[in-house]
């Protein structure tokens, strides 16, 4: 492996993942490029053996009027991405799909749990994983990851508005949830395996990558504000009547609801940090 591109230079993921091999792998060159503007059409795709496609319309407000941007940059872009890809020789694409897949009433996701996009976001990158699926071969290998919510150092999405609240509240109810979530770099260092590691069986793998820990919205609560030098009050008795509201209330559900992967011994091999240090580099 001498060479990778990534599709995505305003992808958080994407920055991360540059910043993580320039650390981690020096001797591999990562060329992060745009996907706006057809910038992407403009590489001479023939250079690299792999290719990490991770631009896309995410963190916004749906409304009915974004649906044709999310279907072509979620899922008509990645497409024609692959496809100059294969055409070029590229030999592996590592495609950013999501947990949202799965839907948003699913407590615990095996690996033959139904596919049930709901949002426009989760719909058009299931469509992106069909389309891409056609174009795997013995010679185009794709991997799809899923992530659940990405957590780090200037994240976006719902984490830094957690950890906004959490540095103000000194009190907190106790609820015992569990919730799938990965860092940064734990993520970053499961991109890089995938790349880099030795060809697989399948021509075509979907990776569902976790931190080694469920985190519990109350313990994430705690190490933010234990990262701030601030202690927390937990409120007991409180868990029953915040459940049966979550059931009932979408935010509160994400806030409190469990929304988990089936632990797979195969996330051990990217555990760059634990939860509670994963929390503190985040938080810093």
């Amino acid at each position: 492996m001498k060479r990778i591109l990534v599709i995505g230079e305003h992808s958080y993921i994407g920055k991360a993942f540059w910043d993580y091999m320039k650390k981690h792998m020096p001797e591999v060159e990562v060329i992060l490029t745009g996907a706006k503007n057809g910038e992407w059409e403009k590489i001479d795709m023939q250079q690299y053996d792999a290719a990490l496609h991770a631009a896309a319309v995410v963190h916004q407000k749906e409304k009915p009027q974004m649906k044709k941007l999310y279907h072509e940059v979620n899922a008509v872009l990645p497409y024609s991405v692959a496809k100059k890809a294969k055409k070029c020789g590229v030999g592996h694409f590592v495609f950013l799909s999501t947990m949202a897949v799965y839907g948003e009433d699913v407590a615990m996701i095996g690996k033959d749990a139904p596919i049930r996009p709901v949002t426009m976001y989760a719909k058009s990158k299931w469509k992106a994983e069909r389309g891409l699926r056609k174009l795997a071969d013995d010679d185009f290998r794709v991997t799809i990851l899923r992530p659940p919510m990405v957590y780090g150092r200037g994240c976006p999405g719902n984490y830094p508005r957690l950890s906004g609240l959490a540095v103000r509240l000194s009190v907190f109810p106790k609820v015992r949830n569990k919730r799938s979530m990965i860092y940064i770099e734990n993520l970053c260092e499961c991109i890089r395996q995938e790349l880099t590691c030795a060809q697989r069986n399948e021509n075509c793998r979907t990776v569902c990558p976790q931190d080694a820990e469920y985190v519990n919205t109350t313990e994430l609560v705690k190490e933010i504000r234990k990262a701030h030098g601030k202690r927390t009050w937990e409120i007991p008795f409180l868990e029953k009547p915040i459940l049966w509201a979550a059931n009932k209330n979408g935010t509160l559900k994400k806030v409190f609801g469990n929304c988990c992967y089936d632990k797979d011994e195969e996330n051990k091999k990217f555990q760059t940090a634990g939860f509670c240090e994963a929390v503190k580099r985040t938080e810093q």
